[in-house]
């Protein structure tokens, strides 16, 4: 395995367990509309490809007027950006690893579906945002993953090959993308997984973030 210099990460579900404060903004639109509340477990189950889809499905479950669904992002995302980061939290051993890539040298990424403003109001709030060279939002691009595009993107600014990066997510569009990349693909078994973990393709799985560094050796070593 070629030493890895670059190391992307997915946001929601991977590095951050934002799934309430989605919840709560997910249900506050659902309650203007008249339409009845999700539950988290619900929620957790929908995210992973962006927001439109997230407001999509929310409005299939509950009966809302998928005719009005662009009209009904725009009011998701004006209640979801008030308060990105309200519950929002790093998962256990995320900043400690962050800091042991950076001391390594590695060049870090984050490449989320999440909207670009939502995504940098969490990164700051929780002291993360200093640790990437570059952020890539389900808008940045016309593409968002499992395109392989915003991985392309990501690796242009950090200036390093697919060949000597990995993607790190929790779902099938994280591996997706990183193959149709020619990156290699680690996923979490924690996070908003829509398949079982077994079933992603990846190369590796991690139960915790903080097991991150040690498989990183292991597999340079292999």
């Amino acid at each position: 395995m070629t030493p890895p210099k670059a190391i992307l990460f997915d946001l929601d579900g991977t590095l951050v367990d934002s799934a309430r404060d989605l919840t709560d903004a997910v249900n506050a639109l659902l309650a203007e509309e008249g339409l009845p509340q999700v539950s988290l477990a619900a929620v957790k189950s929908m995210v992973g490809d962006g927001a439109a889809k997230l407001v999509e499905r929310a409005l299939t479950a509950t009966g809302g007027d998928l005719s009005r669904l662009p009209a009904h992002v725009v009011r998701f995302l004006a209640i979801y950006e008030t308060g990105a980061a309200r519950h929002t939290a790093a998962y256990p051993g995320v900043p400690e690893v962050l800091h042991e890539l950076k001391r390594r040298g590695l060049r870090l990424a984050v490449v989320t579906n999440k909207p670009h403003a939502a995504t940098m109001d969490i990164l700051e709030a929780l002291g993360l945002a200093g640790f990437f060279g570059a952020v890539i939002g389900g808008d940045s691009l016309p593409e968002r993953k499992p395109h392989p595009a915003p991985l392309q993107a990501a690796l242009a600014r950090l200036e390093v090959s697919p060949e000597a990066a990995i993607m790190v997510g929790d779902n099938y569009h994280d591996v997706e993308a990183a193959r149709a990349a020619g990156v290699r693909a680690f996923a979490v078994t924690y996070g908003y997984s829509h398949r079982p973990h077994a079933e992603l393709g990846a190369d590796r799985l991690l139960d915790t973030m903080s097991e991150l560094p040690l498989l990183l050796d292991e597999a340079v070593a292999a």
